[in-house]
């Protein structure tokens, strides 16, 4: 008789090799931006620009901080202070070519700002007003010219500003004013080099300086998507095979999910495979509701490693087992597929709930289930199909109707997966398939 540990190696091959038997669905993964990300991502704010000579930009930046009351009251770190006019977006490419904000001796005009060239040019989140610019071009072609994004316009009035200027700068009209325009910037830093270049392209210069103030830092990302892209097509196709099984026994909706450890010595295998049992043992005439809703594919894949964690401490007693179960028991294998996973995978005794295991599930879990997959410490979630009405992983919400995302469908936007305030954070992904021509669930209304 084999040693143990031989054993549990006999067990991971022969899940793999099950794993390995289904075909490898095509698609791709697509990264779910956070709820923070969604939500500062397209926070703007004013602030001023003004058109300044280089040789001048010292004298002007020492007499603009002695001026400025509030010196910390925006972080522009992010966004490069002096643009040479050749570096401007194309969409402020306008700026030398309209007035100037217009002031008066002793009060300011209304603020126009700046208009972008057409509606295609408008970056999300802003709606442009009034037109603006221009300089005199004689006077900024006999020297080299900034722009100088100066401060957010609620640090200063335009009027003081105005007198910075005209204290430093020399006109060749004496009714020329000083070049100051408004402009909308982004507020808080982008959360990645892809951001900081379409901001570029959209607002103002920005600079990306590693990492992500609001999700998954970009080094732990990396990695963990090329590990999961290994094994995520199989791992689907596996979960939709799961789903059908249970539709087809009438134990509850097309949903499946698959559980993978990765920390076994011959690689990633299969811990749980579980289909919907919502209808399982509910009377037909109670199947118009939302049926056993602790009978979700998500809920029934945890509580089979429940099972399995502790298993292997009931030191061979399995009659406990069969003591415990009863036929509304929807932890135990319903289906042949989630039988042959859970009699011959294996799960080391000494873990701890989910922690460091992946999720696969053909579609968004509801909220329920998100918790349900927080609270059992999942390293990361993999799901299929988007549920806009009830998924509660991505953060998408009818607030964030200009973010690009697969189908562009706006969400609940709880970005469960990623929060703050709550104490755990795992990665995920939604997985689309390269044939997915149609939903797998019709209604969008069902909680996964």
């Amino acid at each position: 008789m084999g040693s143990p540990s031989s054993s549990v190696n006999n067990l991971s091959q022969l899940v793999n090799v099950l794993l390995d038997a289904y075909p490898r669905q095509e698609g791709c993964l697509v990264s779910l931006p956070t709820k923070a990300e969604l939500q500062y991502s397209y926070q703007t704010i004013e602030v001023f620009i003004a058109t300044i000579p280089l040789k001048s930009a010292s004298t002007i930046l020492k007499l603009v901080k002695a001026a400025l009351q509030d010196v910390t009251a925006a972080n522009l770190q992010h966004l490069r202070r002096f643009v040479k006019p050749e570096n401007l977006p194309t969409c402020l490419g306008r700026l030398e070519q309209t007035p100037t904000l217009a002031t008066t001796a002793t009060k300011p005009a209304s603020s126009p700002r700046f208009s972008w060239p057409n509606d295609d040019s408008i970056p999300n989140g802003y709606e442009s007003s009034a037109p603006l610019a221009v300089d005199d071009h004689a006077e900024a072609s006999q020297q080299p010219m900034l722009y100088y994004l100066v401060c957010p316009t609620s640090v200063i009035s335009a009027e003081n500003l105005y007198k910075v200027f005209s204290s430093a700068l020399t006109f060749r009209d004496s009714d020329l004013e000083p070049p100051l325009r408004i402009i909308p910037v982004p507020l808080y830093p982008p959360s990645s080099e892809k951001q900081a270049k379409d901001w570029s392209q959209a607002y103002w210069p920005t600079v990306y300086r590693g990492g992500n103030p609001f999700g998954p830092h970009p080094a732990l990302i990396a990695p963990a998507l090329e590990d999961v892209r290994s094994r995520a097509g199989r791992c689907m196709s596996l979960a939709k095979l799961a789903g059908d099984e249970a539709s087809l026994a009438a134990n509850g909706e097309p949903i499946g999910a698959v559980i993978i450890d990765r920390s076994g010595n011959e690689g990633a295998s299969v811990v749980a495979v579980a289909g919907d049992a919502r209808w399982y043992h509910v009377a037909e005439a109670e199947e118009h509701g939302s049926g056993n809703v602790t009978a979700h594919a998500v809920m029934r894949a945890i509580g089979m490693v429940a099972w399995k964690r502790r298993t292997p401490l009931l030191n061979g007693l399995a009659g406990e087992r069969d003591s415990e179960e009863t036929d509304f028991d929807t932890n135990r294998p319903l289906t042949s597929l989630e039988k042959a996973v859970y009699d011959t995978s294996t799960i080391g005794r000494n873990g701890y709930l989910c922690l460091d295991l992946e999720l696969y599930i053909t579609h968004e879990p509801c909220i329920m289930c998100s918790m349900a997959i927080l609270h059992s410490r999942f390293s990361r979630v993999i799901f299929g199909q988007r549920m806009p009405r009830t998924g509660g992983l991505a953060g998408l919400s009818q607030n964030n109707k200009d973010y690009d995302i697969i189908n562009n469908d706006q969400g609940m936007g709880y970005g469960l997966f990623w929060r703050e305030e709550l104490n755990w954070r795992h990665l995920a992904w939604q997985w689309v398939a390269d044939d997915d021509s149609r939903t797998l669930i019709d209604s969008p209304g069902v909680h996964v």
